[in-house]
């Protein structure tokens, strides 16, 4: 008997970094970047062509960063994006749940938009 599993599975890797303010810019170490996975479980309809469609990735990054986040914190700091890297997991890659062998941040996402975090074995 095959389970089926309902959504898509995406991992999307951020590496960042935290710019303060001088003299009129956000100056920032791209050196000091540090790389954090997250993996999800999205509605079907999220993905288009193999491809999460843009307006939920965003959303999903402004989930993560916060309410405001690219206008920077109070004290003039503003987390940098370096790299976004993502991958819409194909169905066997899926099987070999590989999310159960990193550390990161586990959600499943519902259509409406909801997010709840979960334990890597309830992904």
């Amino acid at each position: 008997m095959r389970l089926t599993v309902v959504g898509i599975y995406f991992r999307l890797q951020i590496t960042d970094t935290l710019g303060v303010w001088v003299e009129g810019t956000h100056a920032f170490d791209p050196a000091a970047g540090i790389t954090r996975t997250f993996w999800y479980r999205l509605p079907t309809e999220w993905v288009v062509n193999g491809a999460i469609l843009q307006q939920r990735r965003e959303m999903l990054v402004d989930r993560l960063y916060g309410p405001g986040w690219r206008n920077g914190n109070p004290d003039g700091s503003r987390y940098i994006i370096l790299r976004v890297r993502e991958k819409v997991l194909t169905d066997g890659e899926a099987a070999g749940k590989p999310w159960l062998a990193e550390r990161g941040g586990f959600f499943v996402c519902a259509p409406d938009g909801a997010q709840r975090e979960v334990v890597p074995s309830e992904l």
